[in-house]
């Protein structure tokens, strides 16, 4: 087993956007390569007509889990959904939920974004920046937190033709952004 792997054995993980199709592999991938993985915790929406729990069913029927289903037909079990929301206050986490999350986190994988070109700017804006603003604050309070991963949507940095490891100053303050959309 690598270091990697073995860093998250015993932990316990949070992962936005798991439903997605980043989420799904980052799902599979962490309970395939670190099967003492303590518990993944994954915030989810209802959507187009379906609730959290069938969201969550259909994800685990994927067959991206057929090997961690194969290895371990009890995989299911370390994956816990909350019933969340990033475009609202808290995330519309309840308070337990969000007690539960506070005490046990350690590790948070924010995956959640819209990617489609054609989003309203004002949707776009508070799922992928005021969404993640909120993430941060409850992640700010966890008190087990060692590690916060940010996973950027695509193209961020389209209009560069290089892209170095760095971070780009924005073309507009957050703050101003948000008033503007609002």
């Amino acid at each position: 087993m690598s270091s990697v792997s073995a860093y998250y054995n015993g932990k316990t993980v949070l992962i936005t956007g798991a439903t997605g199709f980043m989420g799904k592999v980052l799902v599979e991938k962490l309970l395939r390569s670190s099967p003492e993985v303590k518990a993944v915790y994954i915030l989810v929406r209802p959507k187009a007509g379906q609730s959290m729990q069938e969201r969550v069913a259909n994800m685990l029927k994927c067959k991206v889990f057929d090997r961690v289903r194969e290895d371990c037909p009890n995989f299911h079990e370390k994956i816990k959904p909350i019933n969340a929301e990033l475009t609202q206050p808290k995330l519309a986490i309840s308070a337990e939920d969000e007690k539960e999350l506070l005490t046990r986190v350690n590790i948070v994988f924010h995956c959640a974004a819209t990617v489609r070109f054609d989003e309203p700017l004002k949707h776009a804006v508070q799922l992928n920046a005021i969404g993640t603003q909120r993430l941060l604050e409850l992640a700010r309070q966890m008190q087990n937190l060692e590690a916060f991963i940010h996973i950027s949507t695509a193209y961020a940095n389209c209009v560069r033709k290089c892209i170095d490891e760095v971070i780009y100053p924005p073309p507009v303050e957050p703050k101003k952004l948000f008033d503007l959309v609002e």
